[in-house]
């Protein structure tokens, strides 16, 4: 009798350590943003990324001739657009990831696993931009981030969830970190299901080696050797929220979120101080707020919203926010930064 109780309890214990949740941020410290609109002189299309430049925006748009757009913050004039789309010498197709590294600006187009950089300063000039093109990826790359000219991390359909490319090495790519489990069923998901669903958005550092990675539910932070020796070192990481998902594995991988699942991630930015992930309001889910943490993964404060915001971007030496929401056409704004 006594063995089947500890059998029992044995079994007991296995199943709530392998359906434990974590607790989702609490924020003692909330600020309802209200937003002014940029006027911007020509209409957004399908705005991807924001990304703040000098004193220029770099609108990341999935559709048009040119995909991405160089916005005068000063003038409130689009200075130029840049990478065009097609088939051709200097051209990419989109969706496009950004992301300014140094004086250049990496662009990933996705749908043909490119990787490509501009010198930022064409962005300038009203020259003919050179598109040079830096590695091509096996077809699973989807999302990257740019730690020097020279060291990326990819997310993608790998085995593990990211890969590190060194450009001095271009035949090593090297896959690390682990896909989440934090969903009792994820254990019998292949890690394809899983890439689809944990689908993620990088952040670096302005200064430090370290860069963040958000998926929907999930959020890391990473430490790098700037050496190059090692891999990449998890420091932190965190349930956002409770989900689970239905998924087929046949024809073409796709992998939905269950209706009782947590309000999800959507975007994030960064300064040298604080972190800034755009989730979905647990009041409204068409609506979304802005979650401000440290580079430790504390919560900060809540930026309460009463619009869907987009993408963002932000840059605490002005005391500005830029982000796009949907009111109802993609709207290009900015919010006051206030001292955390």
């Amino acid at each position: 009798m006594k063995k089947s109780i500890f059998i029992l309890f044995v079994v007991f214990f296995m199943i709530e350590c392998s359906t434990k949740k974590e607790s989702p941020y609490e924020f003692s410290d909330v600020e309802v943003i209200s937003f002014e609109e940029i006027d911007f002189p020509a209409t957004l299309g399908v705005t991807l990324q924001l990304v703040k430049y000098d004193n220029h925006l770099l609108i990341n748009d999935f559709h048009g001739d040119s995909l991405v757009s160089v916005f005068n913050l000063k003038k409130n004039e689009i200075d130029r657009k840049i990478i065009s789309k097609g088939k051709g010498p200097n051209e990419l197709i989109s969706p496009l990831d950004i992301q300014v590294s140094g004086d250049n600006l990496y662009i990933l187009s996705r749908p043909i696993f490119s990787l490509n950089h501009i010198d930022l300063d064409f962005i300038k000039k009203e020259t003919a931009i050179p598109l040079q093109k830096d590695f091509q990826l096996p077809p699973k790359s989807d999302r990257f981030i740019a730690l020097d000219n020279s060291l990326f991390i990819f997310s993608g359909l790998w085995e593990k969830r990211y890969v590190y490319l060194d450009l001095n090495k271009p035949d090593e790519l090297r896959e690390f970190g682990e896909y989440p489990d934090y969903w009792s069923e994820e254990k019998d998901v292949s890690n394809e299901v899983k890439a689809m669903f944990h689908q993620c958005q990088f952040i670096k550092h302005p200064t430090k080696n370290i860069f963040a990675s958000c998926s929907g539910y999930v959020f890391e932070i990473y430490t790098y050797d700037s050496g190059k020796k090692t891999l990449p070192n998890l420091l932190f990481k965190k349930q956002l929220g409770s989900y689970s998902y239905s998924y087929t594995e046949d024809g073409i991988l796709t992998a939905n979120a269950h209706t009782d699942s947590d309000p999800m991630a959507i975007d994030l930015a960064c300064s040298d101080t604080y972190i800034y992930i755009i989730t979905q309001s647990a009041d409204n889910r068409k609506k979304r707020d802005i979650m401000v943490l440290d580079w430790e993964g504390n919560p900060i404060k809540l930026l309460k919203s009463d619009k869907c915001i987009v993408c963002l971007t932000v840059d605490e030496e002005s005391g500005k926010g830029y982000c796009v929401i949907e009111d109802p056409e993609d709207t290009l704004v900015s919010f006051a930064l206030r001292n955390q």
